[in-house]
């Protein structure tokens, strides 16, 4: 019941999905500047934590292997 009742709601409701003027701009330049933007800003922490991960992974098997932690300059 509660599946039908979703579909129903999105049925009714789909003009407030739409996007928000402020998303859409007509000038392409400005469109394609947010569009830039939402994907940084989207990308920008997966690659951080990736970074961090892969930092941590390489960390953790110097120690297993019994070498001292070294420093790249």
């Amino acid at each position: 019941m509660m599946p039908l009742m979703a579909l129903g709601a999105v049925r009714t409701l789909h003009e407030l999905s739409a996007a928000c003027p402020v998303c859409f701009d007509a000038n392409e330049e400005n469109r394609v500047a947010f569009l830039a933007t939402t994907a940084l800003l989207t990308l920008l922490p997966l690659g951080l934590a990736s970074g961090v991960g892969v930092w941590l992974r390489r960390r953790w098997r110097a120690q297993d292997a019994g070498e001292p932690p070294t420093r790249r300059e």
